[in-house]
Parts: structure tokens; C-alpha cells; sequence
């Protein structure tokens, strides 16, 4: 049958990385799509590190993203963003990339899909998932998206070019509620959360209820396979509760998030920093 090459860049956004593709050198279909994005990350991998593709072995780093012509009046382009699992053969279409967002702006500039001036562009973007609009503006010399900068991000080793982005009207981007469940705080499964859709659905508790102090490093909690459990459990009952599946089984990876709240403490960040 031969072999089938299609273009694509590899891009960091804030904190994420993925690979971004022209729409037009696709396939339409959903699945025919999931399936590129799988053999082009390395997914499914038991292994968990996907060496046979671009992924980066966490969900962070196994991301994809279609950028195409606006099908929207008040946007200069399309953005789809697709989750990728990396242990199972998963494409979540749910949600959004805030990170990744940050690289759609920059992409459309280099690849000649906007035309702008030299020095801070605006790029409007349709998130097509969350069927919202995002402001991006960042600098741009000699036709190209500026990459050297002073501007530091926490999680990300040096420093680059400033991206500002702007989500306009995010409150039920996903549900169409701020508040899904129509409660500002509520009981699930005996922990009391709140459940908050803005840009993208998140699950909020409280990090004292599992015994944390919102201190631990990401590696602490992912090693505590029990807690791992109990918060994908509550992560998908939130999404049941928040109208995004009927059953706990049926809720995607993507959304909803789960998110630990603690009070102000001292700690040490990913990079070592007090």
C-alpha cells in the first residue's frame, strides 16, 4: 500500500506540548483523525513512555491540534485540540488545551495562514470544542512569531517571548453553565466539592479531605496508586453530575479536571524554586 507522510509541526504552548496540522492535509473523519494521532504520538503504550512516536509519555505532553479557515464570523482561524491517551488507543475530543493554546497563534503565523505586521498581532481563534473565542497577541519580527524573550512561566526552564491570551465569555464552555450542576458547593461520594466550567469543566475539593497538604509534588500523588483511584472515581462522578456522560464509564479524559485546594503554604515548585 506505500507510505503515507503528512506534514506537521512539533510545538511547546506554556506547558504543553503537541503536534499541530493543517486541516486540509486530513482526513474528515473523527476516527480516521484518532487514528493518525495515535501512530504519530506513540499510543497505545503499556510502557507508558511512548518512544515510537512524539509523545512524552504524560498527558501534558500527548496533545494534538487541527488549525484550518475560520467557520466563524468574529475568528481568523480554527483550532481543534484532541487529548491522546498514552497507555490506551484514546482520542478525547471533550475539551480544550489552555497551554497549547498559546502555540495556535504563532503556528498560523509562521505557516502563512494570517497575514500580520511586524511588532504585538492579535490573532482571534475558534476553539471549535468549547465553540469559543480566544484573543491571542504575541510579537511577531520579519514576518515571523518572535520566540526569544524574558518572560518565565513556572514548570518551564527558561524564558521566551510573552503569549497573552484572552478567552472570551469562558463561564459553561463545555456544559453551558458556569456552575453545571446549579450548586455552588455540593457532596460526591462523601467529599464536598464545587464544580466549575470556565473554558474547561473542573472538579474543585479540598486537598485536607484526603489527608494532603496542597504541598506534594505531582510524582507524590501519581505514586499513591489508592489516592489515584479515589480522585478518578470523584473525577468521573463529577462528570456525571455536571451533565458531560450517564455513567462514571462513559466520562472522557479530558474534562472534567480535578483540582486539590489548600491553603497558603511554604513549598518547592517543579524547577526547585522556594
Amino acid at each position: 500500500m506505500g507510505q503515507r507522510f503528512i506534514p506537521a509541526v512539533f510545538m511547546r504552548g506554556g506547558s504543553s506540548k503537541g503536534v499541530f496540522f493543517h486541516a486540509h492535509d486530513l482526513p474528515e473523519s473523527r476516527e480516521a483523525q484518532a487514528a493518525i494521532f495515535l501512530r504519530v504520538l506513540g499510543s497505545p503504550d503499556p510502557n507508558g513512555r511512548q518512544l515510537d512516536g512524539m509523545g512524552g509519555g504524560v498527558s501534558s505532553l500527548s496533545k494534538a491540534a487541527i488549525i484550518g479557515p475560520s467557520t466563524h464570523p468574529e475568528a481568523d482561524l480554527d483550532y481543534t485540540f484532541a487529548q491522546v491517551s498514552v497507555d490506551r488507543p484514546v482520542v478525547d475530543w471533550g475539551a480544550n488545551c489552555g497551554n497549547l493554546s498559546s502555540a495556535v497563534g504563532p503556528f498560523a503565523v509562521d505557516e502563512g495562514l494570517v497575514r500580520v505586521a511586524d511588532g504585538e498581532v492579535l490573532i482571534r481563534i475558534h476553539q471549535v470544542n468549547t465553540r469559543r473565542i480566544i484573543h491571542a497577541r504575541f510579537p511577531v519580527q520579519d514576518g515571523r512569531a518572535v520566540v526569544t524573550g524574558d518572560f518565565a512561566i513556572a514548570g518551564v526552564s527558561g524564558t521566551g517571548a510573552r503569549i497573552r491570551l484572552d478567552f472570551l465569555h469562558p463561564g459553561g464552555a463545555t456544559t453551558g453553565r458556569l456552575l453545571p450542576s446549579g450548586a455552588v458547593a455540593e457532596e460526591i461520594d462523601g467529599v464536598r466539592m464545587t464544580l466549575v466550567d470556565a473554558a474547561n469543566a473542573v472538579a474543585f475539593a479540598d486537598a485536607r479531605d484526603f489527608g494532603l497538604s496542597g504541598a506534594e509534588a505531582p510524582e507524590a500523588i501519581e505514586a499513591d496508586a489508592a489516592l489515584m483511584a479515589r480522585l478518578d472515581r470523584l473525577r468521573r462522578l463529577a462528570g456525571v453530575r455536571m451533565g458531560l456522560a450517564a455513567t462514571p464509564e462513559a466520562v472522557g479524559l479530558a474534562n472534567p479536571k480535578i483540582a486539590l485546594v489548600a491553603p497558603p503554604r511554604p513549598f518547592r515548585a517543579l524547577d526547585g524554586t522556594a
